[in-house]
């Protein structure tokens, strides 16, 4: 009895040690477990904090790309339009064909255009002969167009625009008073305009300029509107227009 005793003692210690060895392996499988996360939860928040700045660098970094470029644009803008004022560019046609004549040049594709308009005939022949090799200076200073094709014409216009401003009120003055109305204002215009050409988009451009600052436009008043309101009114006035044009030959004759 006493060897029985002894052997389901022995049984009992035997399971007891075995259950707590297995709690002690299950433990340290558990402790194990849970650093394998920490160390995988903290290699992530590495990953995404290292993800995070390579954005940031890779942002600020394209930031100051797109900052060089834009001044060096602007800046050879302004130097190229103190030498030449194609104003002719002004017209939304001939804007158009030489954007179509940029995104041809980019993509490697011939282009060809005929066109009745004679504001778009110059628009492709300056092109050819002027602005052509102006792109080409631009890319040798750094400037890349393909890809940026809006960005050049949206800069080169602007500009355009801003020059031609200065230019006609330099020109024609400040002729529009206080209390004068929109057809009192294209009238006047009328009156000093050179009349071969009062249509041309540059004279046409600065009036709409002008008339917006004035407040007697809307901002997106278009210059087809413009030229069909002038011709209205030159419809409606024509008498008073030719006795006005008569006058204005005579005096300048002296």
């Amino acid at each position: 009895m006493e060897i029985d005793r002894t052997i389901f003692v022995t049984a009992v210690a035997g399971r007891e040690n075995n259950v707590e060895g297995g709690f002690q392996m299950l433990k340290a499988m558990k402790q194990k477990l849970n650093h394998k996360r920490i160390m995988l939860a903290e290699g992530t928040a590495q990953r995404i904090e290292d993800y995070a700045e390579n954005q940031h660098r890779e942002a600020f970094e394209k930031m100051k790309r797109e900052e060089t470029a834009n001044h060096l644009l602007h800046q050879e803008i302004d130097k190229y339009l103190y030498t030449i004022h194609p104003s002719f560019l002004l017209n939304p046609d001939a804007a158009k064909v030489l954007q179509n004549r940029l995104l041809a040049r980019s993509q490697g594709k011939f282009f060809f255009s005929f066109h009745v308009i004679s504001e778009m005939r110059l628009a492709t022949d300056f092109y050819n002969t002027d602005l052509s090799i102006f792109i080409r200076l631009l890319e040798k200073k750094g400037f890349q167009l393909t890809g940026n094709e809006d960005r050049f014409l949206t800069a080169l216009l602007n500009k355009l625009s801003e020059n031609n401003y200065r230019i006609y009120v330099d020109r024609y003055g400040y002729f529009v008073n206080e209390n004068d109305t929109l057809q009192d204002a294209v009238y006047k215009y009328l009156e000093i305009a050179d009349d071969k050409n009062k249509f041309e988009s540059g004279r046409i451009d600065f009036l709409i300029k002008y008339l917006i600052n004035k407040g007697l436009l809307s901002p997106d008043y278009t210059k087809k509107k413009m030229v069909k309101l002038i011709k209205s009114l030159e419809k409606r006035h024509s008498e008073d227009y030719k006795v006005t044009m008569l006058e204005k030959r005579m005096t300048e004759i002296g």
